[in-house]
């Protein structure tokens, strides 16, 4: 059944990528990829400061004594790895999380709760980040007189939506509500192995209960450097528009950024949004005067960036099999 559903989300991306790409013209298309040149290197380096900033968010979402077991590195190549396996496996944004815990325990003596805990709340960091991101934006293409007012207020409802999703689940963590649900559950005759696995879910659930509590510091710390890491990634989008012979405004690169990523997070359905992001993206650019060939152009700038990261990432974690465990590791 699960695999059946996924599977009519991926033949919804491929309709939608197929009815992206029929709206343009794709040699113009491979015309504006040849002119990017050198422009993608640039590209690469500024994706690099991004995913250093949010591997900097991640490291606050540990506890001091568990953050010295690590160096910034080490936590970076783990992210690029377990990211890699999120693009590449099925589940999605879930399926590097395991190796990233699992990583965290073999190489730098941290339990699977411990890693757990952190990539929950850094998840949770990260979508406030982006919902921070979306405000302005959202501002900006409600002031625009170039976007429809039922395109507007489809923005405005979709982020409604998503800010009431996002802070659900902050307050679900907050308060331990998952605790309270599992000792509900465990009155009931449910079996001594489900027991055992509901135990360490409550534990997993009173762990990130308190660390809010504890540590709001560092929380707020890892949602700024998340945040900042968003509105780096706007000179990225910048860098690809200049080289296509574009000179967008600040306000044109907010409500461009912020847009597609409320695509992505309202797409999460379908593996890589795909299609999603080439049809909102298309959608976006013609809503503000610009070609549809720029919005599939800068797409597909993004998917091969994309894939050269999750070569980096497979690379890594390649690398890091060839060597042994350090030996002071507990």
């Amino acid at each position: 059944m699960t695999n059946s559903i996924k599977l009519i989300f991926l033949l919804v991306g491929f309709l939608l990528l197929g009815w992206a790409i029929s709206s343009v013209d794709l040699t113009i298309v491979a015309s504006l990829l040849i002119e990017l040149g050198y422009g993608f290197i640039l590209i690469l380096i500024i994706y690099v400061a991004v995913t250093w900033l949010d591997t900097v968010a991640w490291k606050n979402n540990f506890k001091p004594e568990e953050a010295k077991q690590f160096s910034l590195w080490n936590l970076w190549c783990i992210r690029q790895i377990g990211e890699a396996y999120n693009t590449i496996t099925p589940l999605g944004t879930l399926g590097g999380e395991p190796v990233k815990a699992q990583l965290l325990k073999e190489r730098h003596g941290l339990s699977l709760k411990q890693g757990m805990v952190s990539q929950v709340i850094a998840r949770t960091t990260f979508l406030l980040a982006l919902l921070l991101f979306f405000v302005p934006g959202i501002f900006f293409t409600l002031q625009s007189n170039l976007i429809s007012e039922k395109m507007q207020l489809a923005c405005l409802s979709g982020m409604a939506v998503f800010a009431i999703l996002i802070l659900l689940f902050l307050v679900f963590q907050i308060t331990g509500t998952l605790s309270i649900l599992v000792e509900w559950v465990i009155k009931f005759p449910v079996g001594n192995k489900v027991v055992l696995f509901l135990d360490k879910i409550k534990i997993i659930d009173q762990q990130i209960s308190s660390y809010y509590k504890q540590h709001t510091s560092r929380v707020l710390v890892s949602i700024f450097y998340a945040f900042l890491g968003w509105t780096v990634g706007l000179a990225e989008l910048y860098v690809t528009l200049y080289f296509f012979g574009y000179k967008p405004t600040l306000i044109d690169l907010w409500i461009i950024e912020a847009l597609a990523q409320l695509v992505r997070a309202g797409s999460f359905f379908i593996p890589l949004s795909l299609g999603a992001q080439e049809g909102g993206l298309l959608i976006i650019f013609t809503a503000l005067g610009m070609p549809g060939n720029l919005g599939i152009t800068v797409s597909f700038v993004r998917r091969i960036r994309e894939l050269i990261w999750v070569g980096v990432g497979l690379g890594l974690g390649w690398s890091q099999s060839f060597h042994p465990v350090q030996s002071q590791i507990k």
